[in-house]
């Protein structure tokens, strides 16, 4: 069993008032003693596994944030499906909830990698995780690390010859659904994920994508190809997540790879 496993068989031993206490302490502070006894056991699971995933959707009428479960999506009538414009999917799983975007991102010529960009520069306000480093999967800072990387990288050439932070601007410039072909701008907060964001993505490839198929075609289901983080090793490299079997490597900021955007939620709440 994982760590994971084993905490959540320790949790679910527990008296509620123990199970409370302990899910307060790893991030879940909306849990409460007037919380229902079906909902810890959700938490529970949501803390060391897949909760669950559903769809992410802007609603037409005032652009706000909606979630339907596959069951919730199914049960509504073709004439208030069209009052959502679907555009990723939510997951909570491992103590943590972000939106995924359905598609991976492409440039304006159609082309699907880019490269990380700030060849030599080791990104301010960027934590480095290279050899010896510990904590580099349970990394949630993708927007932070996103928002320094094109800050700092603005405009600026790299030794290669590489203009700003390709990836992250793209992941940062991604849209879902525009006001012309959809009628609604997608305001999104989207961003590279960091390695543990990633990470998760690639535990769940799976699940994601036979819901991602259902929501756009196959085609925009992820691939098995190297997907970028916004994570750096060094001044020189930065990691990323191999689709097919989850494995983590680092490549040169030099390298294109391919950039799948999320969203943060902040709240750990099953609200």
């Amino acid at each position: 069993m994982t760590d994971k496993n084993n905490e959540n068989a320790y949790l679910l031993r527990m008296n509620k008032h123990s199970q409370i206490s302990v899910l307060q302490e790893i991030g879940f502070s909306s849990v409460t003693e007037s919380t229902p006894a079906g909902d810890i056991a959700k938490y529970i699971r949501w803390s060391g596994g897949l909760l669950d995933l559903s769809f992410a959707t802007l609603r037409i009428a005032d652009g706000a944030s909606m979630f339907f479960t596959t069951e919730e999506w199914n049960s509504l009538s073709a004439n208030n499906r069209s009052k959502y414009l679907r555009i990723g999917l939510r997951i909570r799983a491992d103590r943590r909830q972000f939106v995924i975007a359905k598609s991976d991102c492409i440039d304006d010529i159609g082309g699907r990698t880019f490269k990380w960009g700030a060849y030599g520069t080791d990104i301010r306000g960027v934590k480095n995780y290279g050899i010896g480093n510990r904590g580099l999967y349970e990394t949630a800072d993708g927007k932070q690390n996103t928002a320094a990387i094109i800050d700092v990288t603005a405009g600026i050439k790299d030794n290669n010859g590489i203009v700003g932070a390709p990836a992250a601007e793209a992941a940062k410039s991604y849209k879902a659904c525009t006001l012309e072909q959809d009628g609604l701008e997608d305001k999104t907060g989207w961003y590279l994920p960091s390695e543990g964001e990633l990470m998760i993505i690639a535990k769940y490839k799976v699940e994601i994508n036979e819901l991602l198929t259902s929501l756009s075609g196959s085609p925009n289901i992820l691939t098995a190809d190297w997907y970028w983080s916004s994570t750096e090793y060094d001044s020189f490299s930065a990691w990323s997540v191999l689709m097919n079997y989850g494995s983590v490597y680092t490549y040169s900021k030099s390298s294109a790879g391919r950039v799948r955007p999320v969203s943060a939620i902040d709240s750990l709440s099953l609200g």
